[in-house]
């Protein structure tokens, strides 16, 4: 027992010097006392707030409370009067203008269309670009082509004056079969635009060559739908002859510079004359097609292909005369305008 005892204290004497070296260091700061932080000071400190002035509201009425109805809706207010004793009404039958209206040549300096600076000479008004006069000249065939009689050579003229809503046509139309007498047809006739796409046109034609023929012609020229120009003649003749002449053509615009342009013509008239082989009913046809080359629009050679046809009675003096009723040629030409 005693041994024991004994071997304990020697065990604890080894241990309690290792457990004192293991205890942490003393703070080396444990005496000193930290001074308290002064408070910030106060940005506002030195600036002094105004005292409120009091404000009477001795005059100040508020409405009477009322009981509020919980199924009223909005109230809307009323408007306020409006005085109107001071507008003034336009006159709506004299056409004056009211006080007050911007005057509607303020921006004029004075001038009007047929005085000051700007006025024309001679007194004359300023127009608009539709009712000046123009001019221009087409060639729209001259051409050349071989024919089972023979070379044939066709001329067709259209010359105008005027303006866009009147103008005055001189239109001709010249034939040449080798070995014949020139056939020729010459138009002058006034127009007058009665809508946007059509002319009424009134005048005369002569015609000469085999015999020598004078008409009064009648009828509409203009655009029908899809750009088909159509010009329908109406010849009111000597001895109670009449014909009726229709036209129809459309340009084809291939590229910037080629245009293909087909043509039909028709020629019907209301009496048989046999010594110019013209019979009564449908007379005539024409089917041509053209292609044109514009280096400009004032100048395009063009070469095409064209057909006749004689039908009816027409074409039975034609075989009388022994003569072909169907021609089929090529032509070579040119359409200038001026």
């Amino acid at each position: 027992m005693k041994g024991r005892l004994l071997h304990a204290l020697l065990r604890a004497a080894v241990l309690l010097p290792g457990l004192t070296l293991a205890q942490p260091p003393a703070d080396p700061h444990a005496g000193h006392v930290m001074p308290a932080a002064p408070a910030p000071a106060d940005a506002h400190a030195a600036h002094a707030m105004p005292a409120p002035t009091a404000v009477d509201h001795s005059q100040h009425a508020m409405p009477a409370a009322t009981a509020a109805d919980p199924h009223a809706g909005p109230v809307i207010p009323t408007p306020a009067a409006v005085d109107h004793s001071q507008h003034v009404m336009p006159a709506a039958t004299t056409g004056a203008l009211p006080p007050g209206t911007r005057d509607p040549h303020a921006y004029a300096n004075g001038h009007a269309v047929g005085s000051g600076a700007f006025a024309l000479p001679g007194g004359h008004a300023a127009h608009m670009q539709s009712h000046v006069n123009n001019a221009a000249i087409v060639l729209d065939r001259l051409e050349t082509a071989d024919t089972d009689a023979g070379r044939r050579n066709h001329l067709a003229i259209d010359a105008w004056y005027g303006q866009d809503f009147a103008r005055w046509w001189l239109l001709s139309d010249v034939e040449q079969e080798e070995g014949e007498q020139v056939q020729a047809s010459t138009e002058l006739l006034a127009s007058r635009a009665i809508s946007s796409y059509w002319d009424v046109v009134g005048g005369v034609q002569l015609d000469t060559g085999d015999a020598t023929r004078s008409w009064l012609s009648t009828g509409l020229r203009g655009l029908a739908p899809y750009w088909f120009e159509v010009d329908a003649r109406l010849l009111l003749g000597e001895s109670g002859q009449s014909a009726l002449q229709l036209e129809a053509e459309y340009e084809l615009r291939l590229t910037q510079k080629l245009v293909l342009q087909p043509v039909a013509e028709l020629a019907w008239h209301g009496r048989t004359l046999r010594a110019q082989g013209e019979g009564k009913g449908l007379a005539e046809t024409r089917l041509g097609l053209r292609l044109r080359h514009e280096f400009t629009p004032q100048f395009a050679p063009y070469l095409g292909v064209e057909q006749r046809r004689d039908f009816g009675t027409t074409a039975e003096l034609t075989r009388a005369a022994g003569l072909s009723t169907r021609d089929t040629q090529v032509v070579f030409g040119l359409r200038l305008w001026f």
